[in-house]
Formats: C-alpha cells, structure tokens, sequence
C-alpha cells in the first residue's frame, strides 16, 4: 500500500472536495496494535462503556452543523437528508448505550460442579462501510461492536472518507486512545484490514459481488464476518390496499437518497385492476421532487453517487423500454449541473423478465408490475436470490400480515416501507447476507460465547 491520496469530488457538481491521504501498511498496523492494547482495558467496565456511548451520541449531534454539509457535498443527498441520518446515527450510539446485555449466565450448578456461560468480545472488530449511508451505517456497526466491548478499526468507501474520519475522528475525541480510528484507502486497505492475525471480525455492508469476495477472503484466516448485502425489495399491493397511503409512502421511500439505499422500494407489484390508478397516484407524488444540488434547499432528489452508478441505472432503463416498457414519467437529466443527475423515473409495461425488475438498479427508478396471481407473484419472489426486505399493502391487516408471513426476507412490512428502528435487529436473507445490526441481535453479533467449567 503506497502512501498515495484520494481525492473527493461533489457528485453534483464535480468540484473537489477535498484529499485524504491513504493508510499505509505501516499505519495500519499500528493502528490494530493500538487497538488490541486498547481492547484489555475498553472490555472491563460495561457501565463506563455506556455512558461513553451516550456521550458519543450528544458530541456527534453538538457536531452535526460541522459534519452535515461535509455528508452533501462529498456524497450529494440533500441536506436535509444528510441532517436526518447524522440524527440517525447519533441514536443508534444512544440505543446501544441503552441495551442491557448479561456479560455471565449460570449455566449449571451442583453442590460439587459450576459451570458459567460467558459472552465476552471478540477484540479488534473492522466495519467497511458504504458509500450510500456511510455516517449510520458505520455508527450501526460501531455502536453495536463497541458495546459489547470490542475496539473498531472503521474502513469508509474511498468516495466518502472525508465524512467518516471527520465523524471517527469526533468520537475518538471522546473514547479512550485506540478504542476507534479509520484506515482509508481502496480494497488493499480492505484485504490487509481483514488479513491481520489481531483482526477478529468484520462487518461488511455493501454489494453481494463484494461480500462474496470478503467471503472468500475470510475463509482463509476463519475470520467471521456479517454481510448486509444486496436487495431488490418488492412493494406487493393487494386488492384492498389503499392505493393513496401506497403511493404517497412507497414515492417517498423509493427515491430517497436518489433510490440508493438497500431497503428502498426497487419494484411494485400491482393488481391489474389497480395498474392504472396506483401510476396516476404515484406520478402525481413525483410532481414536486425537483432534482440538484444537495446544499440548494430547494432540492428533493441529489445526484448519483457516481458516474458508474448513473450508467447502471440508466442502462437498464433504456433495456427495459426497447423491450417495451412505458416510462410514465422521469427519465431526463432535470438541470443544467454537470454531476450524476437522473429525475426520478415511473415505469409500467414491465415484468420479471426485464432486467430493471431482476436486479438491483440502486437508483431513482421504479418499475410497477401488473399481477393477476398472487401466489405467482411470491412464487417467483421465494426463487430469486435476494431477500432484504419487502412491503405488502392492504386495508385488511390481518390478511396482509398472512401474505407478509410467505416472504423470505430479512424485514417485510406491512402498509409501510423503509420504516427502520434502531432498536430492532436488521439484516438480509440468502444473498442478501447474514448477521444482523441493531437491538440485542446486533450486539450478540459481536460477541463470542465460552463455558467455566468449575469442579470443587
């Protein structure tokens, strides 16, 4: 790993953000021995433990006006949206610092035998985290890890490693020395990070391909990982659903953060029946999402992380219409600026044949599928290979909650979508990953079990 720099650019506009110079062997490994010295004594006190977590929750919220702004120019949501998931992040630290966990279990006990369960840490633990939501996706990871009494090494996407040292760096600033750094750089970074002997974990979030690298990878040191991996997931509306409350919430979750983000809504199964009427509600739910630039407080929908992502989504986009797919609205660049920019885009016509339907397009797109069989519908959803989460919509709650009880996915709501609690365990399903992140789950995934065996 040479001591080079990455540099950030604003996806909306292209400007330069700012550099950052890139991890070297050398740094990192002193940076895991810091943080294998730092994990003896950062494991011992549990009730310290918490109330520095909650400490790190207020700084990063004091610190917020700081960081905002920094979060939209370098990875382009709106600013509001920036505000909403630095709020996010600092009450993921604020529930792990609330969650009560039991560090030793009896496990069996006689007048001349007693054995105890224990769950204790691992040790050095790293997060590789996204360039999407790379402020609470880390805080998901670091929050849970540090809880139950690990150290962090934090390895951000290379595009967005500007926010994330600056969030690190705020919460160093209040945990002991080596509890939490961050190594920047592209996958050697990554491989060196997993390869290290004192390396005892790793939380990974990002796209299945890469998951099943890191798999592959930690299948050589044994090293355990949790993957939150890919997702497709599918709004299925029933014939009661309320195709208002529907449209006005599945339009506000599938675009956010220009429909990067895993749990979005990437697909809708309609009723015939309801085809015309669920588009007519959904278009006029677009009319007021106004694309640009993040830091413009008019704007509703920022650019595309990168070019690459913006080719992705736009080429399955120009398939799915040459194979007859109707663009019901969206599908232009909506403004002058020279960034990654595509408006949100409504498209029927379409079925599970066409390739903006069968993978994850990770972007201001929406397909709306015609249905005349549900149980076809859940046929094929059980056959593909994601399984994140998924939203059934229906007026009958009790035959929706059935129909939400068919699918294999990580999270399935019911008449809502995007709808997370950081106090509630997430993750995916198949190859959408494994592990979980938030609430007990989330720390149970950063623990290790060993039995004391005692005879008098």
């Amino acid at each position: 790993m040479d001591t080079t720099e990455l540099i950030s650019y604003n996806p909306a506009t292209l400007v330069e953000v700012g550099r950052i110079a890139v991890t070297t062997t050398a740094e990192l490994d002193s940076m895991i021995e810091s943080a294998h010295d730092a994990f003896h004594g950062w494991r011992q006190d549990h009730d310290l433990r918490k109330g520095l977590l909650a400490a790190c929750s207020y700084e990063l919220m004091r610190k917020a006006e700081d960081i905002v702004p920094l979060l939209t120019t370098e990875q382009g949501k709106p600013r509001a949206e920036a505000a909403s998931e630095v709020w996010i992040a600092a009450k993921s630290l604020a529930e792990a610092a609330r969650t009560q966990w039991e560090p030793e279990l009896l496990g069996a006990h006689t007048p001349v035998r007693t054995a105890f369960i224990e769950r204790r840490p691992l040790g050095v633990v790293g997060a590789i985290v996204p360039w999407n939501f790379p402020v609470f996706l880390m805080a998901a990871k670091i929050s849970a890890a540090l809880a139950a009494g690990n150290t962090v090494i934090v390895k951000p996407a290379e595009s967005v490693s500007l926010v994330v040292r600056k969030v690190v760096d705020v919460l160093a600033g209040v945990l002991p020395a080596g509890v939490i750094s961050t190594a920047v750089g592209g996958p050697d970074v990554g491989r060196a990070l997993m390869n290290h002997p004192k390396v005892r974990k790793v939380s990974f979030t990002g796209s299945t391909t890469v998951g099943k690298q890191i798999m592959r990878q930690a299948a050589d040191t044994v090293t355990p990982v949790t993957l939150e991996l890919g997702g497709n997931d599918p709004a299925i509306l029933l014939a009661d659903a309320d195709i208002d409350r529907a449209a006005t919430a599945l339009a506000q979750g599938a675009f956010l953060n220009a429909g990067q983000i895993c749990i979005a809504p990437k697909r809708v199964y309609a009723p015939t029946s309801l085809l015309d009427r669920f588009c007519r509600a959904f278009a006029d739910r677009m009319d007021d999402l106004s694309v640009g630039d993040g830091l413009d407080p008019a704007t509703r929908v920022g650019p595309l992380h990168n070019m690459r992502q913006l080719e992705i989504v736009s080429h399955l986009l120009e398939k799915a219409v040459a194979g007859g797919a109707t663009v019901v609205r969206g599908g232009e660049r909506g403004t002058d600026l020279p960034g990654h920019f595509l408006t949100p885009t409504l498209v029927r016509d379409i079925d599970d044949s066409a390739e903006l339907v069968a993978v994850e397009q990770f972007g201001p797109v929406l397909p709306v599928v015609a249905y005349d069989d549900l149980d076809a519908v859940l046929s094929t959803l059980d056959d593909q290979e994601f399984g994140l989460g998924a939203s059934v919509w229906g007026n009958d709650v009790e035959n929706a909650t059935d129909v939400a009880l068919r699918i294999d996915a990580g999270t399935v709501w019911v008449n809502q979508h995007n709808a997370l609690d950081v106090g509630l365990p997430f993750g995916g399903v198949k190859s959408s990953g494994f592990g979980r992140e938030g609430g007990m789950q989330g720390i149970e995934d950063f623990l290790q079990t060993r039995v004391i065996d005692i005879k008098q």
